[in-house]
């Protein structure tokens, strides 16, 4: 072993004069020459910008191949996202990560079972008590035509329906109504399977327990594949990143919660049927954007309005809008806060882009796709310094403007202290 002028260790290879290996940092210019050096190919910025465009298109193409395994992965992933937090809590109580993972999921698996208990059970019975009553059905359009006929400038348009005629009609036709949904469904059992819904539930849930039982370690590896220069910046991004999607899935699960229980109690204290029916379908509904207090109140509306109850309809009407009045006013500004940091006509627009390219699923993941894209871009707005197009800056010395020379970028026509130190 030797030292070298610049303090770096060089180890010359027995039997191999004039082989060193290098151990870190710099080599003087006295030792540069014994060094062999590796040609590098320099790829050009344009050539980059090409690799990156077709880069993407493939990547486009591959995701629309694979859209239904993307879907499972990304809704494990965001049900990792929402249960680490509670991790997290319990490891600061002294639970081991393992235990806590697979407490809260057996906690988890349990409030499913009793929700299929409580709810949904007594969901789908009335769903069929809702199919299956064609005499209320009827009575109720009937009564709808009569109370039309005494309103203003309606009851001369429909003055000439027959109503006998109507009723029959409508009693003909319900159990219809009844067999095409019993056979839309059997579609979708045949199309989807119970067998394969359950397959990817079980999937999704393993993929969910092994992201968050090697949380660590699968983050460890992603900044391993970021180069070491920027892997500072790249750990912030996900941090900023994962952040926004936790604060967006708090506030929207807790929205849903409250618009669903409030959608409920407008059916229920107004003497409505189907009251957990549709508190249910308002709180699935209130996960669209925007949109979603409209589409969860139109059930409510209809029903008791071709049931025959004009006065209830009103009255559900109106207090659904106040609902929404109250959602829009307070508790979207309230409970989502700035968890997308963009503004609402912008949280619009990309609902409604996403569900023309891919229907409702478009529709649900708009709003954290935004929220991400958001927060990504707050942080590298604050982190990255874009370089100026064009010629370089001239430099003006300090002798006047008649010396000004166009500025030498960095490492060109520049000489290290080691290279201008003497030789000898």
């Amino acid at each position: 072993m030797r030292l070298a002028p610049t303090g770096i260790y060089i180890e010359v290879e027995r039997g191999h004069p004039g082989r060193e290996g290098i151990y870190s940092g710099d080599v003087s210019r006295r030792f540069r020459s014994r060094v062999p050096t590796t040609k590098k190919l320099v790829v050009s910025t344009y050539l980059q910008y090409i690799f990156i465009a077709v880069g993407a298109l493939l990547l486009f193409t591959f995701v629309r191949q694979i859209g239904g395994v993307l879907l499972t992965f990304l809704l494990a992933g965001v049900l990792a996202y929402a249960l680490n937090p509670l991790i997290r809590r319990l490891e600061t109580l002294g639970v081991p990560r393992v235990v806590a993972v697979l407490g809260v999921f057996l906690g988890l698996t349990a409030a499913v079972l009793l929700a299929a208990l409580v709810l949904i059970i007594p969901a789908v019975g009335q769903i069929q008590a809702l199919v299956r009553d064609p005499t209320a059905f009827a009575d109720g359009v009937a009564g709808l035509v009569e109370r039309a006929r005494e309103l203003p400038y309606v009851g001369e348009r429909v003055s000439s329906i027959d109503r006998e005629r109507l009723v029959e009609l409508a009693s003909s036709n319900a159990p219809s109504a009844g067999q095409i949904l019993n056979g839309a469904l059997g579609f979708i059992g045949g199309v989807f399977g119970v067998f394969g819904t359950l397959l990817n539930l079980l999937l999704m849930l393993i993929i969910s327990i092994y992201l968050l039982l090697d949380r660590e370690r699968i983050s460890r590896a992603t900044l391993r594949a970021v180069p070491r220069t920027v892997r500072s910046q790249a750990a912030g991004l996900f941090r900023a990143v994962e952040g926004a999607l936790v604060k967006y899935l708090r506030a929207q699960l807790l929205l849903c919660a409250i618009m669903g229980v409030l959608g409920w109690a407008i059916v229920y204290f107004t003497g409505g049927r189907f009251a957990l029916l549709i508190g249910l379908w308002v709180g699935l509904t209130e996960i669209i954007p925007v949109l979603g207090a409209f589409l969860g109140a139109i059930p409510a509306v209809l029903i008791p309005l071709f049931m025959g109850d004009f006065t209830q309809a009103l009255i559900v009407a109106a207090l659904f809008l106040v609902a929404q009045q109250l959602e829009g006013n307070v508790l979207v500004p309230r409970v989502m806060g700035g968890t997308t940091g963009v503004h609402p006509l912008w949280v619009l627009f990309a609902t409604l882009a996403a569900t023309a390219l891919y229907g409702i699923v478009g529709a649900v993941f708009a709003v954290p796709i935004v929220a991400i894209i958001s927060a990504a871009w707050r942080y590298l707005r604050e982190t990255l310094v874009f370089e100026r197009w064009g010629k370089a800056p001239v430099q003006v010395l300090a002798g006047g403007p008649d010396e000004a020379r166009e500025a030498v970028p960095a490492g060109e026509g520049q000489r290290s202290p080691a290279e201008t130190e003497d030789p000898r």
